[in-house]
């Protein structure tokens, strides 16, 4: 895993919350393996080791392009991604 691949599979991530918003509560978290580096959507109360947590709602900004709709917010993500160190 890069830094780039990295915050592609979590923008992607991102996406896919977005897409389907209201099948979520408002505080799932994003889940960081970080032995694998597999991410995912979890239930808050999930707290397993070896696991990072962020909320999703951090990760996503409300659109410029289109009020009323949620985007990714890249800088949230970059922020998450400076916080692992990658072997480029």
């Amino acid at each position: 895993m890069n830094t780039k691949d990295f915050i592609k599979s979590l923008t992607d991530l991102v996406n896919e919350y977005i897409a389907a918003d209201e099948a979520y509560s408002d505080d799932v978290q994003l889940e960081i393996n970080t032995t694998t580096w597999e991410m995912d959507i979890a239930d808050p109360e999930n707290d397993l080791p070896n696991c990072d947590y962020y909320p999703m709602m951090d990760l996503v900004k409300m659109s410029t392009d289109n009020p009323g709709e949620w985007e990714p917010d890249h800088e949230a993500i970059s922020d998450v991604a400076a916080e692992y160190l990658f072997t480029e």
